[in-house]
């Protein structure tokens, strides 16, 4: 994206949804004292999801739906937080058992929206069978960091973090496998090939048609 100066076909969606992702687990992990490793790289990946988000904006030429997409997600965390901050000072009277299971279940919830985010690409690769629009370097990135959760999360006993990571993993199983089937086509050579044809046609139109001039023989030429 820096390098060509445009966001191509890339969407602010997934940057967005990982930066939901790692607010819902920040909150749910200092709940249920999960400082390290489940806080703390939440943290990290909020930070980065803002660098990317902020690069995303600046080279981006549609920021009005930048700007509906963050407000619609500002407001859906504030709501989160204000649950949060009830549950845990007991304005509400639910017990710490119970606002954690409320927590994890949206948690999860993101985190399964988040992973299913890039579902329209796929849909588009296979239509096209042409892996062009797919993240595969995002894909990547969440394949390993799923698989590593979701081991994690095994040896923690904590189904909460167990589930959308074991579930993301198979989504981001078959977003390499996508890419492995329909590689991306050469935007070179199909530069290259169209303007190859745009060329032939434009030197078809301008040669003149084979036409037998008639208008020059006179009547006795022609008997």
């Amino acid at each position: 994206m820096y390098k060509t100066k445009t966001t191509g076909p890339s969407s602010i969606l997934p940057v967005v949804m990982i930066f939901c992702n790692c607010y819902v687990w920040v909150l749910y992990a200092y709940l249920v004292d999960n400082i390290l490793p489940l806080f703390v790289n939440c943290c990290f990946g909020m930070f980065t999801s803002v660098v990317f988000g902020a690069i995303y904006y600046h080279y981006s030429k549609d920021r009005t739906h930048i700007h509906k997409v963050c407000a619609i997600t500002f407001a859906v965390l504030v709501i989160y937080a204000i649950y949060y901050i009830l549950g845990t000072t007991g304005v509400i009277n639910q017990s710490d058992d119970a606002v954690e299971k409320l927590l994890g279940v949206v948690s999860d919830i993101v985190s399964l929206v988040m992973y299913a985010s890039p579902l329209e690409a796929m849909k588009q690769v296979i239509q096209t069978k042409d892996a062009t629009t797919l993240p595969i370097i995002i894909s990547a990135i969440f394949l390993t960091n799923t698989t590593v959760w979701t081991v994690f999360a095994f040896a923690d006993d904590d189904m909460f973090v167990v589930v959308p990571n074991a579930i993301g993993m198979l989504v981001c199983i078959a977003q390499v496998v996508l890419f492995v089937m329909y590689p991306p086509r050469n935007t070179t050579e199909a530069s290259e090939d169209s303007a190859s044809r745009s060329l032939s046609c434009k030197i078809e139109k301008e040669l003149p048609s084979p036409t037998l001039p008639f208008g020059k023989f006179s009547s006795d030429e022609a008997v």
